[in-house]
């Protein structure tokens, strides 16, 4: 039994040696080594570097080195891996997920069209962006309306608008999805489907910004009861039937208002943001050696539950000179069991646009939902990272004489302008 596994990163490839049978690895060129032990007790494992991105390149690759070896499965946790796996699934004729549901998946606007024929009411009103009456039409109905690209991640270009008249010329094209803007708390919910039967293994409750970056993910949920936590799942079985993804992971997310669900994207995948670790603290299930194990039959591993409620927290800062970092510190509702601050003394940091701009995060442990969100609570006013702003240099004015009054350069560290700390979001309750 081979299991082919493209473009893992570290964690994702220590998780892959806990399967039994055989492990190719098919990573990028320039993508970091992977730990030449791999720890493996049974079974060999191989690397191979190809660009999977190319879909020459990779078909060769499949034809020539794949096909020999006859894998059992080809999968992918990695979003820009989805489409090469399944495309290498179907050409060797394996079990797995279809290049055309994929696809679905990773285009929100045809996400959207295809909910619109066979199941409208996960949807919010929508348009794409080189329509023009289509958007008129959506901003007349709905205000605020959410621009975002069609194959955008990690939540970045995506805008809240007021008007037609605020959305820039360059995202009038059909790269642009526009959508009515859904009220209500947001969730994640992780899958697990078989044959058409589709688990839910977790459900977490974001926090995000005005800016619709995550800043944390809490699991169980706080806000759903047993009644909405089946709405939930209802609705997402929905979807994915709607899609045609019967096999394999899923990581969807969610709005919830009142009764009404409304889809806001999924992925043939697990979560990233540390869902899976939460999946494993809360349930038992070691969420990411499931999400690689389905297609070679390797079960749902489980342990003991580790904790009632879990959580993970971003670390975000004003923009500016960071000038301190604070180590981890001790809670009154939880307790921090992972820690990893990204940024040091000196370090620039930009404005919170996606989820590339946070600065490290945390995994917190609780003995039940309350005391979670009052820990995400409790760290998230905490200023973890300290920055100082830096001055803008104003252009150089020309007098009679001709002298430059050009003023120095922006402070640096060391200077006596004064620090600021985080802003830090409050974690949706």
């Amino acid at each position: 039994m081979t299991l082919v596994v493209i473009g893992a990163n570290p964690t994702v490839a220590r998780a892959a040696e806990a399967l039994p049978g055989d492990l190719l690895h098919v990573q990028l060129p320039g993508a970091p080594a992977l730990d030449r032990n791999g720890g493996r007790t049974t079974g060999t494992r191989q690397v191979h570097t190809v660009d999977f991105h190319d879909r020459a390149a990779f078909l060769t690759f499949v034809d020539e080195v794949l096909k020999p070896l006859s894998p059992t499965a080809v999968v992918s946790l990695t979003e820009l891996g989805l489409e090469p796996a399944a495309v290498a699934t179907e050409r060797l004729g394996l079990r797995g997920v279809a290049p055309t549901v994929v696809r679905r998946t990773r285009d929100k606007l045809e996400m959207r069209r295809v909910l619109e024929r066979r199941a409208p009411q996960l949807n919010p009103a929508f348009a794409c962006g080189d329509d023009p009456d289509a958007v008129a039409r959506l901003f007349a109905g709905h205000s605020p309306v959410v621009a975002k690209p069609v194959s955008g991640v990690g939540s970045n270009a995506v805008a809240l608008l007021d008007r037609a008249a605020d959305l820039p010329a360059d995202r009038r094209t059909t790269g642009t999805l526009l959508e009515a803007f859904a009220g209500g708390l947001e969730f994640s919910v992780e899958t697990l489907s078989a044959g058409g039967r589709h688990t839910v293994v977790g459900i977490a409750q974001k926090g995000t910004t005005g800016g619709f970056v995550e800043v944390s993910h809490m699991m169980p949920a706080p806000a759903l009861d047993a009644a909405g936590r089946a709405r939930v799942e209802e609705a997402v079985g929905r979807l994915l039937d709607a899609l045609g993804l019967t096999d394999g992971p899923s990581h969807t997310e969610v709005k919830v208002d009142g009764d009404r669900v409304v889809v806001i994207e999924t992925h043939n995948r697990l979560g990233g943001d540390g869902i899976a670790d939460l999946v494993r603290l809360t349930t038992g299930i070691d969420w990411r050696v499931a999400a690689l194990g389905w297609a070679v039959g390797a079960g749902v591993p489980r342990a003991p539950v580790a904790a009632p409620a879990a959580a993970t927290v971003f670390f975000t800062a004003a923009p500016g000179t960071v000038t301190a970092v604070a180590p981890p510190p001790p809670l009154t509702h939880g307790t921090i069991v992972e820690w990893e601050v990204t940024v040091e003394p000196g370090d620039p940091v930009r404005p919170l646009r996606s989820s590339t701009d946070r600065l490290g995060m945390a995994v917190v442990t609780a003995a039940d939902t309350a005391a979670c969100l009052a820990a995400v609570a409790e760290l998230t006013a905490l200023p973890i990272v300290t920055t100082r702003p830096d001055v803008t240099v104003p252009p150089a004015r020309r007098v009679a004489d001709g002298r430059s009054t050009a003023r120095p350069e922006a402070a640096r560290p060391g200077s006596t302008a004064p620090p600021s700390t985080a802003a830090q979001p409050t974690p949706v309750a």
